[in-house]
């Protein structure tokens, strides 16, 4: 039965680091606030990635779970948000290239196309409206994975270039190109989807 008490307030004002520590220590909730913090944003990062806020969800869990795992293997080079950022970029990437391979490439971007008209009406807390996260979905679909990827760290998940860099495992400046880049081809299927 779920206990309704409220947040241990050591652990919400604890560091994330010193959450770490906890948890390595054998405190489970410390784990929990960690994840309380990041879930949103591991959210958002996924649903950008594979293009589709339920699977996204599915990601995230395993993704959660594999990260409390590994734990022990975090070495605090880089902020833990991060760390478990890139463990659900991983997992995102690797969803969306099994699906890939079972239903092939055309068939992924209908699959996409479905699942926002079907009504994921979540992406991000940026998105506005049902049409509007359709017509994000649709958009990241027809881009390349690469772009894709980019364009769901910085700007569906909010992370910022740091974040980005460390979740993607690729150098700042990369993430700044790429991102110059990836926005311009969406900007060109935005202004053709739009006629112009």
């Amino acid at each position: 039965m779920a206990s309704h008490a409220p947040p241990d307030a050591s652990l919400v004002e604890a560091s994330d680091d010193e959450l770490v520590r906890r948890a390595l220590s054998g405190d489970h909730p410390a784990y929990g606030e960690l994840v309380r913090r990041h879930q949103a944003a591991a959210l958002r990062l996924a649903a950008g990635i594979c293009g589709s806020t339920e699977e996204a969800r599915d990601i995230v869990q395993d993704a959660l779970v594999k990260g409390y795992r590994s734990l022990g293997g975090f070495r605090g080079d880089a902020p833990v948000r991060s760390w478990l950022l890139r463990i659900v970029a991983n997992d995102a990437k690797n969803a969306v290239r099994a699906r890939v391979r079972r239903i092939g490439r055309e068939d992924r971007y209908e699959v996409l196309h479905r699942s926002a008209d079907g009504g994921d009406d979540v992406v991000g807390d940026e998105v506005a409206g049902r049409a509007e996260a359709a017509r994000l979905l649709a958009l990241l679909g027809r881009l390349d994975e690469r772009d894709r990827e980019i364009l769901a760290c910085r700007f569906v998940a909010g992370l910022s270039e740091a974040d980005t860099a460390a979740a993607l495992a690729i150098p700042v400046g990369t993430v700044k190109s790429r991102a110059s880049r990836a926005l311009g081809r969406a900007r060109a299927l935005l202004a053709e989807a739009d006629g112009g």
